[in-house]
């Protein structure tokens, strides 16, 4: 399901790329409710998987022992869907769609912040991981993303305050800096 949710946010940022482009008006309150919904599903979709991987590590604790598996073999489920690479990827299609001029999609601020965080809710989720946070690439994507919202969206001051509520609560979280973060 998360395939499908992020080709689709990865088509409809490229069609909303091209009508801000070419000043397309008309279509830029259509383009709002289906970037809306995709958000969401892909929120709600990261919160599943998230919500899934977190059960594993507790599950699988007791099984794991002498016959230690490879990296790869950790991340891929049964069937062979790797979520780690699934997230990246969503990772990577919220910066695309962070990097677009939502200022002319979203015209109050209030609109454009609650789209905002629909990605970032998502992002402190999977940091939430430690295992995924212990994955540099993982890592990197998920800072760009950040990076992007305070960067653009003036996100800084929820960055902040998730950031202390996060730290509180979990002990893997390190301060790290991403290189596209520039002070």
């Amino acid at each position: 399901m998360l395939d499908v949710v992020i080709s689709g946010l990865s088509a409809e940022a490229d069609v909303v790329n091209n009508d801000l482009e070419v000043e397309e008006g008309d279509a830029l309150q259509h383009h709002k409710q289906i970037l809306e919904v995709y958000g969401f599903l892909l929120q709600w979709t990261i919160a599943a998987i998230e919500t899934k991987a977190a059960e594993k590590p507790a599950s699988t604790t007791a099984a794991r022992g002498k016959g230690g598996k490879g990296a790869k073999a950790k991340t891929a489920s049964k069937d062979g869907w790797d979520s780690a690479a699934a997230v990246q990827n969503a990772l990577d299609v919220m910066s695309k769609v962070l990097k677009l001029r939502l200022v002319r999609v979203f015209t109050t601020t209030s609109d454009r912040d609650t789209f905002v965080n629909l990605f970032t809710r998502a992002v402190y989720l999977v940091l939430e991981s430690e295992t995924r946070v212990k994955s540099t690439p993982m890592r990197m994507h998920a800072f760009k993303v950040l990076c992007i919202a305070v960067k653009h969206h003036g996100h800084a001051y929820g960055m902040v305050r998730q950031t202390i509520i996060a730290r509180t609560r979990t002990d893997h979280i390190q301060v790290h800096k991403h290189p596209s973060c520039k002070a």
